[in-house]
């Protein structure tokens, strides 16, 4: 049953396989049309051919006596076994019912031939010919009258010759059609998948299609039916645009991120020297300015996080791959971020034997984008879990890699958003209420892949999530 339906969806849940069914559906029927068609035709002008015999035959029989000749028994058959031949059969029935025959000679007509012909056609029709078998033979009969109210004139044929003609006729013709219908088959299945190949090709070209591959993603122009020719030109022609207009969003993208760094610093920098020259300020408005400085805050970090992709797509991110020393850099990470977000971060580290041939906590990356990827996950876990919860940062130690794991307490990733949830400008569907650009953690794994690292999440909603950044050691 699954073998069928298997088959049945390769054949109709495609262009490739309807072409297929509906070609092989017309050569067979087509193959199937013509020999029957021909067996047809052979079989009745075999059929008239030998009317016309009975018919010459029963004619010159009739030309050749004379009124006179119909009541002599003897001439009558003379005349019957003149007309007849070793294939041709011809005799008299009377209107009285009896039977006048040519006599007994070379060519005896069959006993059981007569009663057989004439029951053929108990209404005695003039001109009716039929085909019936005798003793495994086929004989045509043909019955006419040439005088009114005289006698029948009874002729027949064998065709016994003809019927195995025919039969051989018909094995010839299988086989023909048999080879003819598997080459055009075969000839079909070819021509049918060439004239397929460039939309498969397009399908394929369309399923990997990626920003970064938009300039090279164009397919050769096919020599076929110009609907593919057109659709390849189609397709190129919209390649190209979006080529265009992805690298126009990059160079925008670039310049205003460039544009904003400076004036934002500026900004930021000037609300922390308020705040640290003025402490006697009234509580709302040092308030307003600590919030000042958190969205400048924010608004550097998503320039930042712009300027990362916009370097990654054009190949100009440089990611160092060095030792890094993890106690110092993780002790730095949640003292600052400890004040900063003004919360509970919890390290915990691995315990040390004091023994010399304990392996260094060192990993292969890039510090400074090291602490930036750190940052983004730690404010990303304090964005969307409870402030009164803590959030952990382990160092872990798995062979000869380096575990970080960052995790909350917080609202958790939705089973349906995990495969997506490092993708660019993908947000949870549990976080409407939350502001977000959705591009924190594409940049992180960005950086975290450029290190020679992997980054995976565990997550179950309304229990939190935790990230898990694997590095290689450090030798």
């Amino acid at each position: 049953m699954k073998q069928s339906s298997r088959w049945r969806s390769r054949l109709t849940g495609s262009m490739l396989g309807q072409l297929q069914l509906a070609t092989y559906a017309a050569v067979l029927l087509g193959f199937t049309g013509a020999t029957t068609t021909g067996l047809w035709l052979s079989e009745r002008n075999q059929k008239r051919l030998g009317e016309a015999e009975l018919l010459a035959a029963a004619n010159a029989l009739t030309r050749s006596w004379s009124s006179e000749d119909l009541g002599d028994v003897a001439t009558m058959q003379a005349m019957l076994k003149h007309h007849s031949s070793r294939r041709t059969h011809l005799w008299l029935e009377q209107s009285n019912g009896m039977l006048i025959t040519p006599p007994q000679g070379d060519t005896p007509i069959p006993v059981e031939l007569l009663p057989a012909a004439m029951a053929a056609n108990p209404q005695r029709r003039s001109g009716q010919v039929d085909v019936i078998t005798v003793n495994g033979r086929e004989y045509l009969t043909l019955l006419t009258r040439h005088v009114t109210d005289g006698p029948w004139l009874w002729s027949s044929t064998e065709i016994t010759s003809v019927g195995t003609a025919q039969s051989e006729y018909l094995a010839w013709m299988i086989v023909i059609w048999g080879g003819s219908l598997g080459a055009s088959l075969l000839l079909v299945s070819v021509l049918v998948k060439r004239i397929t190949r460039p939309l498969q090709e397009l399908s394929a070209r369309s399923a990997e299609l990626t920003a970064d591959a938009l300039n090279h993603a164009g397919l050769p122009v096919p020599k076929g039916p110009a609907e593919l020719t057109q659709l390849t030109l189609t397709y190129n022609a919209l390649t190209q645009r979006l080529a265009q207009s992805w690298s126009q969003q990059r160079q925008f993208v670039s310049a205003v991120s460039h544009e904003l760094q400076t004036p934002l610093t500026l900004v930021s920098g000037s609300i922390r020297r308020v705040i640290r020259k003025a402490p006697n300020l009234e509580p709302p408005l040092a308030q307003r300015l600590r919030d000042a400085e958190d969205e400048t805050r924010g608004m550097q970090q998503l320039l930042n996080d712009l300027l990362d992709l916009s370097r990654s797509d054009s190949g100009r991110l440089q990611v160092k791959q060095e030792p890094v020393a993890l106690r110092p850099l993780l002790d730095t990470v949640v003292r600052v971020q400890a004040q900063t977000l003004d919360r509970t971060i919890q390290l915990e580290l691995p315990t040390h034997n004091n023994d010399a041939s304990e392996p260094s906590e060192r990993a292969l990356g890039d510090e400074a984008r090291l602490h930036q990827v750190l940052l983004n996950l730690i404010q990303n876990a304090h964005k969307y879990s409870p402030p009164e919860l803590p959030i952990q940062l382990r160092l872990l130690k798995h062979h000869h890699a380096v575990i970080l794991e960052v995790e909350d307490l917080g609202i958790g990733i939705p089973h349906a958003d995990q495969a997506q949830i490092f993708d660019r400008f993908h947000r949870g569907s549990n976080t409407a209420g939350q502001t977000g650009s959705g591009i924190g953690l594409s940049v992180v794994q960005l950086l975290v892949n450029a290190m020679g690292g992997s980054i995976s999440v565990a997550s179950e909603p309304g229990m939190g999530s935790c990230f898990r950044i694997q590095l290689q050691e450090a030798p």
